[in-house]
Parts: structure tokens; sequence; C-alpha cells
């Protein structure tokens, strides 16, 4: 039962959508970790604006980069997956 709940929670990570919120995370993250990073968006006039444009700026590259993935992935690995039992 667990092996399944865990195959969910990889493939559901590895999905479009999945990879496209670990992106859209990754400006939270780094803004929490690196000082640097962070003074980037006080500097600025506008910085909460700015650290939006910066999220979805993530979160278009993590959407792409995921459904990209998915079609190579569904299309090329799944028929002979399927085929070959993996």
């Amino acid at each position: 039962m667990i092996e399944v709940v865990l195959a969910r929670i990889i493939q559901g990570g590895l999905s479009g959508i999945g990879m496209g919120f670990l992106f859209y995370c990754y400006p939270f993250v780094r803004h929490l970790v690196s000082r640097e990073y962070r003074f980037r968006f006080y500097q600025t006039e506008d910085k909460n604006l700015a650290f939006k444009k910066e999220c979805i700026k993530y979160l278009k590259i993590g959407l792409t980069y995921g459904f990209i993935y998915g079609f190579i992935m569904g299309t090329i690995i799944g028929p002979f997956g399927q085929r070959n039992g993996i």
C-alpha cells in the first residue's frame, strides 16, 4: 500500500502541474535562504510587484518544463514501459 502512495506522490511531482508548483516555490525558498537575493528586491521601487513577477516567471518555466517532460515520458517511454511491464 505504501508503495502505491509513494508512486502516486512521485508521479504527481513529475507531472506538469507538479513541476510548475516546484519551480513556483523556488523563489520563496531562495528568498528565505539567501540574504543577497532578498535584498535585491528591497532595492527596487515596487518590491512586491517585482517578487510576483519573479514567481510568475519561474511558474512559466516550471509548467513548460513539466509538460515537455510529461510529453516525452508519455510518448516515448510510456508505450515501451507498458509492453515491458515497467
